[in-house]
């Protein structure tokens, strides 16, 4: 009997000496724990939408800046009153306040990248100067129309996220006509843009992602990312 409990006592002992080598269950093994999980959700988020198409719509739209000042926006863009979708949407709804003047889209897959193009030429008439008491007895010469190249160019990337977001690289760059002068000899204004960067959209929602402003007005560039339907 006493040889039983002196084997009961050795084998206690190495089972104690064992859990004392192991360790609690705490430590490196919990830790990795919440890891695997997110690692497992992010498995389970690539095989859902691996073989997803994502639209991604980009838009240049030029809003007068008193039309923004009419509707609360601060001139700096102090918060809370800093210019929103919903305040270019408005001011879209009169083409004397805001006007799309560019815009692109691109389908891609999940996690790849998508470029679309175009190029356009715009012949214009040139005016004639005026004719002077001198010049009045000569024929005016004919000038040819003049040539004015606009293009623009727009490349995504975008990769599905939990939480309905996706995360878009991007950038676009082009260039439109800003007033054609018609009363003179001076060729139209033209301006250039060209942005690029990152972000993190909400799945259909508009955001502005770029902007430039002068005196009189403001030019965005809003994008929009959403899973198309097939």
């Amino acid at each position: 009997m006493a040889k039983m409990s002196r084997n009961i006592v050795i084998l206690v002992c190495i089972i104690f000496c064992a859990l004392i080598a192991t360790g609690p269950l705490v430590g490196p093994t919990a830790e990795a724990q919440p890891k695997r999980i997110q690692q497992k959700k992010t498995e389970l988020i690539e095989d859902s939408y691996k073989d997803s198409t994502i639209l991604v719509e980009a838009f240049v739209v030029e809003v007068r800046l008193s039309a923004l000042y009419d509707l609360g926006v601060s001139p700096i863009g102090e918060k809370p009153n800093s210019v929103s979708i919903d305040n270019i949407l408005r001011c879209l709804q009169d083409e004397d306040k805001a006007r799309i003047i560019s815009g692109a889209k691109v389908a891609v897959k999940h996690r790849e990248q998508g470029t679309t193009e175009s190029e356009q030429m715009i012949y214009l008439e040139q005016q004639k100067p005026a004719k002077t008491s001198e010049a009045s007895k000569k024929p005016a010469a004919s000038r040819p129309p003049r040539p004015y190249k606009f293009s623009k160019s727009f490349r995504a990337s975008a990769n599905i996220l939990a939480h309905n977001r996706i995360y878009v690289s991007f950038s676009f760059t082009g260039n439109s006509m800003d007033k054609v002068l018609t009363k003179d000899v001076t060729p139209p204004n033209t301006v250039n843009w060209q942005w690029s960067g990152t972000v993190c959209l909400e799945m259909g929602k508009a955001s502005i992602v770029g902007a430039t402003q002068d005196e009189e007005k403001a030019v965005f560039l809003i994008l929009c990312a959403d899973i198309r339907s097939s």
